[in-house]
């Protein structure tokens, strides 16, 4: 094949992929429909949660108030954790003495200082016998060799208990991260950013591990849940669909403009597997909520129409 012809197909391979990847791009679209609307829809929750004890203690604060807005992470409640400072205290103290004893050698040096004694008293006699047959008894010299044996198997156990010594530094250091965990664990955080629904504990009650204290709920993205009719609508043409909400009324304070309208946008994001009783399946779709006067608009349990499509 000449440089020509291969040129051509490198072009010819070159165009095909990219129709391909167009025809694949276009197949992650959700196909338009014409526009409709689902009347009564429900607006729910996205996440609701309940704020439990993970250890057991008397509640000694309660930073909240119900109604609050707060954020992920944010300390809401303090279980008693005297006890567990001052196990971690323990801790740290008995930390700093092993790691004591894992730095001292002194041992493993005495050990092989005196098994050089020993060697060298052992070889003395051994010189004697050397020049002088019978001078030093057979059994001093037993004794002697068993000596420097016993000196060196000292060094050796020495050496082991330092190894232990800093093998025990690092049991240290994992009880200390243990006891950590469990001062975390008596300050009850939030998971998410939300709003607090209910407050369920006071300061001075005992909870026991698992027991509510707050019910949190999500405010800033709400679910809009409706039925849509199987024989009118498929199921594979609503997901992904684009979803509009207006949701109206009337503020009385508000003599220039007292109606209200506010318009939320979103997509069909589950469409149920199951078909309902009379030929309907539920779809839901995630909108994000907006604020009037420092409240939220959309609320749980709210009737709203969705227009669903393009």
């Amino acid at each position: 094949m000449n440089t020509r012809n291969k040129v051509f197909a490198l072009l010819i391979g070159t165009v095909v992929l990219l129709a391909g990847g167009l025809r694949l791009g276009n197949a992650q679209q959700p196909t338009a429909i014409s526009k409709f609307t689902l009347a009564d829809c429900n607006v729910a929750l996205v996440e609701e949660v309940q704020i439990t004890a993970q250890l057991p203690g008397v509640l000694v604060s309660l930073d909240f108030k119900e109604g609050d807005a707060i954020t992920k992470d944010q300390l809401l409640a303090q279980i008693d954790d005297s006890d567990a400072l001052l196990k971690r205290k323990e801790l740290t103290l008995q930390l700093a003495v092993a790691e004591k004893e894992a730095s001292n050698d002194i041992n493993v040096r005495a050990a092989e200082a005196s098994a050089e004694v020993a060697e060298a008293e052992l070889k003395e006699s051994i010189a004697v016998n050397m020049e002088s047959p019978g001078a030093v008894p057979s059994t001093k010299i037993r004794r002697e060799e068993l000596t420097f044996r016993r000196a060196e198997l000292q060094i050796d156990v020495a050496r082991l208990e330092l190894d232990v010594a800093k093998l025990n530094v690092d049991v240290k250091n994992t009880q200390l991260d243990n006891a950590d965990l469990t001062i975390d664990r008596l300050k009850v955080k939030s998971p998410l950013n939300a709003e607090v629904e209910r407050k369920l504990k006071e300061v001075g009650e005992f909870v026991q591990i698992g027991d509510p204290i707050a019910q949190l709920v999500r405010m800033d993205k709400l679910r809009i849940e409706g039925f849509v009719q199987l024989k009118q609508y498929l199921p594979q043409l609503i997901y992904g669909q684009p979803v509009t909400i207006q949701y109206s009324f009337v503020d009385p304070t508000d003599a220039d403009d007292p109606n209200k309208t506010f318009t939320f946008t979103g997509s069909v994001s589950f469409v149920s597997n199951k078909v309902q009783a009379g030929g309907e399946y539920k779809i839901w779709a995630e909108v994000t909520n907006q604020k009037y006067k420092e409240q939220w608009i959309l609320r749980p349990g709210v009737a709203v129409d969705m227009s669903i499509g393009q």
